[in-house]
């Protein structure tokens, strides 16, 4: 479902509701023609048990994905603003090391921020990530990492300068594999199956009323339809028109530079 992101919010829309809305209207055209009033004959009877069946599990599976990627895109939108606010822990715990490390360091931190803000952020959004800011964030845990201390409030300060370096980088690494780990194609086909059983056997209600069948099987469509784009939009939350903004950056960013 990539190809949802390159699309903007209101075509993707149109694709999602207006397909599910145009399959559907074309299926119940051909079962009405197919089998007229004059058949003399109702599947109601029949159909109504299934479709409430299929129906149940076609919601259960629909909420449950909802839910899921909603959380997950939670989850992600709280990472990035913990990743941001470890950077800022760790500028503020380097004025407690010997200037020789904490200026490169607070000099690299601000660079790889400015790195995730100006070029990763944009790369996120079509599933890449930024080399540069990568390569920052090695070189960062590196220069804590290397230190030798000397005293026994350098050894504090390193080690707690290590917890909030070690605990950004993870940070930066859970964010990149929420931008790249989707919901799986099994589970898109049997959301997309059940739901076209489901729809499929709303044809089979015998309605006197083509026009008020043809706008309950629209509604139902239509329902699906909005269900599974809610889905796509946010099963990759760094990509596409609803990307998570870079808000921790932004304010972390604007706090440290106050600071000079």
């Amino acid at each position: 479902m990539s190809w949802v992101y390159s699309l903007p919010l209101w075509v993707a829309t149109i694709v999602f509701i207006g397909g599910c809305c145009l399959l559907s209207a074309a299926g119940l055209y051909v079962v009405r023609k197919r089998y007229s009033r004059a058949d003399g004959f109702t599947h109601n009877d029949v159909a109504g048990p299934i479709m409430g069946t299929v129906g149940t599990v076609l919601a259960v599976l629909l909420t449950f994905m909802v839910v899921t990627v909603w959380q997950e895109w939670d989850a992600a939108a709280q990472g990035a603003d913990t990743e941001a606010a470890e950077l800022s822990d760790l500028y503020h715990e380097s004025y407690a090391l010997p200037a020789s490390v904490g200026t490169p360091l607070r000099a690299k931190v601000l660079t790889y921020m400015h790195l995730v803000l100006d070029d990763e952020w944009p790369l996120m959004k079509v599933g890449l990530q930024s080399r540069a800011a990568e390569k920052t964030a090695i070189e960062i845990v590196n220069t804590v990492e290397m230190y030798p201390p000397v005293t026994m409030g350098e050894q504090t300060a390193q080690a707690d300068a290590l917890t909030h370096a070690h605990n950004f980088l993870d940070a930066r690494r859970t964010r990149l594999f929420n931008n790249a780990e989707s919901v799986p194609a099994l589970v898109w086909a049997m959301m997309i199956l059940v739901a076209a059983i489901t729809i499929s056997f709303s044809y089979f209600f015998r309605v006197a009323s083509a026009r008020a069948h043809l706008l309950m099987i629209l509604a139902l469509a239509a329902v699906v339809g909005a269900t599974f784009l809610m889905i796509a939009e946010l099963d990759l939350p760094f990509r596409g028109p609803l990307q998570i903004p870079p808000s921790g950056f932004v304010s972390a960013i604007g706090r440290l530079t106050a600071l000079h």
